[in-house]
């Protein structure tokens, strides 16, 4: 298995762990509070207090009796949605198992601060399920592990997933010269996948996992270009400061990226030099420091900072050489039509959203789209296969206990989610998507209340897919949450039986907002 810490701990973590297993877990594990936890959290319990007490010593460096409310927090909202790589039921587990936890330290008088932790874990449960879900902020080591995860591969088979890596390196790398890519997988296999969920990245606190590897695929990448080709093991202080100053440094990268680029890089060469990994490491990682007022003062002009970068993201999404201004401008002319109506769509999302805004009576007053049957050739062919096995899954419940009205719609909303962009639904149970679909579309249509045809209970769906009911309750609400189901009699996400139920069918907004 990968290990979970990649690196050693600052302070031993023997004496801790003993705390958990030999004392704390085993008189929660006898105590009425541990009741409060369904079967899966029971079996979760212990690895769990592990996980957050290693992940608490190991980033942080505290000791189970120094925990504090800042300490937990830490933890729950930025080491473990980074690095935490579980199982789904695993991590949906975690909370109420920490809640019950921390009421039983409390009760039983074993911490002293133990109210104030609980309470304060209790003001976090919103913050906790949001940055857990929230794939922009994985190191790149574990999306890795998690992408290997579901392909079947065990998470205690390091050689799969070694080989799986290399395959996704090759596959991604397709246009580089196979010495090339021989030397970007052994890299970032061996420096840039530890590193990323090693203790040194929380020096660089605001650092998401996708601008930890947009930085330091700049500099392999930058630096192995025709027009310099230094590989990573010879690197020195010259060749990484001439690369900033002569190419970062013009660079039109966003102001976050420019703060932060040169923090991650005297991390990333600080923790190998600790780890002797590179003969110059320890130079480069302080020759580098000065740099920092230069890459931040020194840029473009931040107006066009936006465009620029869908531009550079682009040119390393399509494996071209930035270095190369010929290369480049090939590139623009090959895809112009395509980068233009990219762009539109990269530029203009935010500013859409703030035009339309999130009220109900904005909503109202666009015009009703009436839901079309879902058109397969719209559904990128990398999430084709999902959303044809989804579909079969929510069909067979549909026409076996509902009817073609909720199998439809059912299509519809795995439909939508196997066009979204951020492709959430890669990681994840198939079954638990079916059911999250169901029961989050059932929501909406007082599929559970007796009065309303037809009917099923939350546990009917849950026996059907062998999912528990919080498991699949959570990935109902990241459902709703992700294509913007959270209005009751909502035309779009409503049954024919609903919609001829909605007592504001009579009902309309004027232009001016008024109700008549």
């Amino acid at each position: 298995m990968i290990d979970l810490y990649p690196t050693a701990f600052r302070t031993d973590p023997q004496s801790s762990f003993d705390l958990i297993t030999k004392t704390w877990f085993p008189g929660f594990s006898n105590h009425v509070l541990f009741d409060n936890l369904d079967i899966d959290e029971q079996e979760y319990a212990e690895q769990i207090l592990l996980d957050f007490t290693g992940f608490v010593l190991y980033y942080q460096n505290c000791v189970p009796e120094d925990w504090s409310p800042s300490v937990i927090e830490h933890c729950l909202v930025k080491d473990f949605p980074r690095s935490l790589a579980r199982t789904e039921e695993y991590e949906y587990s975690i909370f109420n198992v920490l809640l019950n936890f921390f009421a039983f330290l409390k009760e039983e008088n074993l911490h002293p601060a133990a109210d104030d932790l609980f309470s304060h874990l209790i003001s976090l449960d919103d913050k906790f399920r949001e940055k857990m879900e929230d794939t922009d902020l994985y190191s790149p080591r574990k999306s890795l592990i998690i992408a290997s995860m579901n392909e079947g591969i065990q998470e205690d088979d390091y050689d799969a997933m070694l080989k799986y890596f290399n395959q996704v390196g090759y596959r991604e790398l397709a246009d580089f010269d196979t010495g090339t890519i021989e030397i970007i997988n052994k890299i970032m296999g061996t420096w840039v996948l530890p590193f990323s969920d090693s203790w040194y990245i929380t020096n660089v606190e605001d650092a998401t996992g996708n601008e930890i590897i947009f930085v330091i695929s700049l500099l392999i990448t930058g630096t192995l270009s025709n027009s310099l080709y230094v590989p990573p093991s010879d690197w020195y202080t010259d060749v990484i400061a001439d690369f900033i100053e002569d190419v970062l440094v013009p660079y039109p990268l966003p102001r976050k990226i420019r703060e932060i680029c040169i923090p991650i890089f005297h991390a990333f060469f600080t923790y190998m030099a600790d780890q002797n990994l590179h003969p110059h490491a320890r130079e480069i990682a302080s020759d580098i420091l000065p740099l920092q007022e230069k890459m931040i003062t020194e840029g473009p002009d931040e107006d066009d900072s936006d465009i620029q970068l869908f531009l550079i993201q682009s040119l390393l999404d399509s494996d071209v050489d930035v270095s190369d201004e010929q290369a480049i401008l090939d590139y623009i002319d090959d895809n112009k039509e395509e980068l233009f109506q990219k762009s539109i769509e990269f530029t203009s999302s935010g500013d859409l959203k703030k035009l339309m805004g999130k009220t109900s009576a904005s909503q109202k007053q666009i015009p009703e789209l009436r839901r079309k049957p879902v058109d397969f050739s719209s559904i990128p062919k990398a999430t084709r296969d999902w959303f044809m096995a989804i579909s079969k899954m929510t069909d067979a419940f549909c026409n076996e206990r509902l009817d073609e009205d909720y199998a439809g719609l059912c299509r519809y909303v795995a439909g939508k989610l196997a066009r979204k962009r951020d492709n959430k639904i890669s990681r994840g149970k198939r079954e638990i998507w079916a059911a999250g679909i169901i029961y989050a579309v059932g929501q909406m249509n007082f599929l559970f209340d007796k009065s309303f045809e037809p009917y099923q209970s939350a546990d009917d769906i849950c026996q059907y897919f062998g999912t528990s009911k919080s498991t699949t309750s959570q990935k109902a609400k990241l459902i709703r949450d992700l294509i913007g189901m959270d209005d009751y009699w909502d035309p779009e996400y409503s049954t024919s039986y609903m919609r001829n139920k909605n007592p504001f069918e009579k009902f309309c907004m004027t232009k001016n907002g008024f109700i008549i």
